[in-house]
């Protein structure tokens, strides 16, 4: 069909001659037996620009290729300096391993009891099942202000995490353990947490209405089990209901009989011994005029004040509370603060022109075991001060010296040349 003259595709170019420009024919190539590398490189021709590589840009190249290929993960994105830049990789490990510590550090915690801890006693809460309340009513035996339901609140503390108990009833020491470990806040605080970390269990009460003996054949024991384990001759074993018993055995058995007089062991008597300094004369002078002050210009209103210790600054703090007063009645809120910095001593109140002396509503109101003082006669000079302690319920009347510096002062030398002293004479009367 090419030699067809009237299509006018090909006219007048006669027979075709591939490759006929190149100078040669097709036989010119070799033929494909697989053995030739047809797709090898083909030379460069002879008028073609060749480019020298340096010695500096293959190195370049080679560095390139050694590169490490950074891969964002979802366990540990990419962190850069600047947008750009190459990412921190040493940041990265340091966050890494910080994670994994975090993580070894609540595996040994979630097996650890919680602590109970109160007025400087602290326990093991072996059975964390309990709610919070039932663990009231149980230490309510050792800490009777822990009687009253409405006036105690509880807080876990757990490492550098606080939370509050607003239905104690409902939530289980457990329970709650178990939200604080698992939440993504305590993990981050284990990264930072330095020293023994704890979780501790305290309640706080805020509502207020207002021997060893050296001898071979005795002994002191705490039950009747271990003094005959002993084997001594001669027992004492103090009581559940607060008196001492004497136990002689014998071939014939053990004999038990109550003791007046156990002179095996140490003389003990009711009191107290300060382990803080007194309290500045200063201080109760200025707590007497506030008191006062209620007495006489409010209609004979009763007031209360409460002094802490500052464990920090060593110093006592005096604080008067929100209070609603009346002639024979204060009712206040106690503040909630870290007893572990401030802890309260003592708890004052006033009777205004009545005498100084503690009510019922006192007795069932100052059950903890701290100092109490009440202030009567506010309408004399010198009013009169009753000071008592408290030991869980238990109450002991105190001289006021005890606790409070007394007046402190100077006056005039001279005067001690008025004063001559008589010397009492020796009598036969017997006084």
């Amino acid at each position: 069909m090419f030699e067809n003259e009237n299509n006018g595709l090909f006219g007048g170019i006669g027979e075709l001659d591939l490759g006929s420009d190149l100078g040669m024919s097709f036989d010119a190539f070799p033929a494909f037996d697989g053995s030739a590398d047809v797709f090898a490189s083909a030379p460069a021709p002879e008028n073609a620009e060749v480019k020298e590589t340096t010695v500096s840009e293959e190195k370049a190249s080679e560095e390139k290729k050694n590169e490490p290929i950074l891969v964002e993960t979802a366990e540990q994105p990419l962190q850069t300096d600047n947008p750009g830049s190459v990412p921190n990789l040493f940041d990265a490990a340091i966050a890494k391993a910080e994670s994994k510590q975090a993580e070894d550090a609540k595996s040994a915690l979630v097996s650890k009891l919680p602590v109970f801890s109160y007025a400087n006693a602290t326990e093991d809460i072996v059975d964390t099942s309990k709610t919070f309340d039932q663990l009231r009513i149980e230490k309510a035996e050792d800490f009777p202000e822990l009687d009253d339901y409405e006036a105690v609140k509880w807080k876990m503390v757990y490492g550098t995490i606080t939370k509050a108990i607003p239905t104690p009833k409902k939530t289980t020491i457990a329970s709650l353990k178990t939200q604080i470990e698992e939440s993504r806040e305590f993990l981050e605080s284990l990264k930072k947490a330095k020293g023994e970390i704890s979780c501790k269990v305290t309640p706080s009460v805020t509502a207020k209405k207002k021997g060893i003996m050296s001898s071979q054949y005795k002994g002191v024991f705490t039950s009747v089990r271990e003094a005959r384990e002993s084997g001594k001759t001669i027992s004492y074993i103090p009581s559940d209901n607060g008196r001492v018993y004497e136990m002689r055995t014998n071939k014939i058995g053990a004999f038990i009989a109550e003791v007046d007089n156990a002179s095996a062991l140490a003389k003990v008597r009711a009191g107290f011994i300060p382990a803080l300094p007194k309290i500045p004369y200063d201080m109760l002078s200025e707590i007497l005029m506030f008191f006062k002050t209620y007495a006489l210009l409010s209609g004979e209103v009763e007031a209360l004040a409460n002094i802490y210790w500052s464990v920090d600054e060593e110093k006592y703090f005096v604080h008067v509370p929100k209070q609603e007063v009346s002639k024979a009645s204060v009712d206040t809120t106690l503040p909630e603060l870290d007893e572990d910095k401030f802890v309260l001593v003592m708890e004052l109140h006033s009777h205004n022109t009545m005498p100084a002396v503690f009510s019922r509503t006192d007795d069932r109101d100052e059950r903890a075991t701290r100092i109490y003082t009440v202030v009567g006669r506010l309408d004399k000079v010198f009013p009169d001060i009753l000071t008592r302690i408290s030991v869980g319920g238990k109450y002991v009347t105190i001289p006021p010296e005890t606790v409070f510096d007394g007046i402190a002062g100077t006056y005039p030398a001279e005067w001690n040349d008025a004063v001559s002293i008589k010397r009492r004479e020796k009598t036969d009367e017997t006084c």
